[in-house]
């Protein structure tokens, strides 16, 4: 059976009223109110009702103690671990066409004389496009660097012995870095080996030029 429009007029606004209409059905009563302003009024008459639906409802009491039984069953859900953002996993395409890793072996390190008695070079890895140089150096005892000044970052690690770089006497495990325009002498009193990771370009200095160690 065909639906009267006065019947379809009311279910649409209706149904508008509760905010439960579809697209095409608002489109539908757009149209309506479009030719008919008297019902533009019926469909104010409609919101209204709905909206004094929810002040008819009887009223519910809420347990005193309502608000501590919520916080107490919140304390006891068991927490969700959180996983640290640097530890959570970078998902790629693919690692089959991952480039192998340069690995330089112990035994592999080609040693040579540096420019100073006493002073020994392992180069690891030369960098031409960036003039950085990553290498292992060993300095025998009262062994003092020649002065030079860093035209880029200085990185040392101290694998093994002791090394004092500006008055500050660093051991086994400490780190050192020198920023790019500074210059100094360091020297080691009881031997030590380092890894190191400069620029191939530092400019070497008349000891003058330098504070002393």
């Amino acid at each position: 059976m065909d639906m009267m429009p006065d019947e379809e007029f009311k279910i649409l606004a209706a149904l508008n009223a509760l905010d439960t209409i579809d697209e095409s059905e608002r489109r539908a009563l757009a149209e309506q109110l479009n030719a008919s302003p008297e019902l533009q009024s019926e469909l104010a008459a409609f919101e209204a009702a709905i909206a004094a639906i929810s002040y008819t409802a009887p009223p519910v009491p809420v347990a005193p103690d309502l608000k501590n039984r919520l916080l107490q069953r919140i304390a006891e859900l068991p927490p969700t671990p959180a996983e640290p953002a640097d530890l959570q996993p970078i998902v790629a395409d693919s690692i089959d066409n991952n480039p192998p890793p340069f690995i330089v072996r112990s035994r592999d390190v080609k040693w040579r004389p540096f420019r100073v008695p006493g002073i020994s070079i392992g180069n690891l890895y030369i960098d031409k496009q960036k003039c950085e140089i990553t290498c292992l150096m060993r300095l025998d005892a009262g062994v003092t660097f020649p002065p030079h000044r860093h035209t880029g970052p200085e990185e040392i690690f101290v694998l093994e012995g002791d090394l004092t770089v500006e008055g500050e006497i660093c051991y086994q495990g400490d780190y050192v870095r020198s920023v790019p325009g500074s210059a100094h002498s360091p020297f080691t009193e009881k031997g030590c080996l380092l890894l190191i990771k400069a620029s191939t370009d530092n400019e070497w200095l008349a000891r003058s030029e330098t504070r002393s160690p």
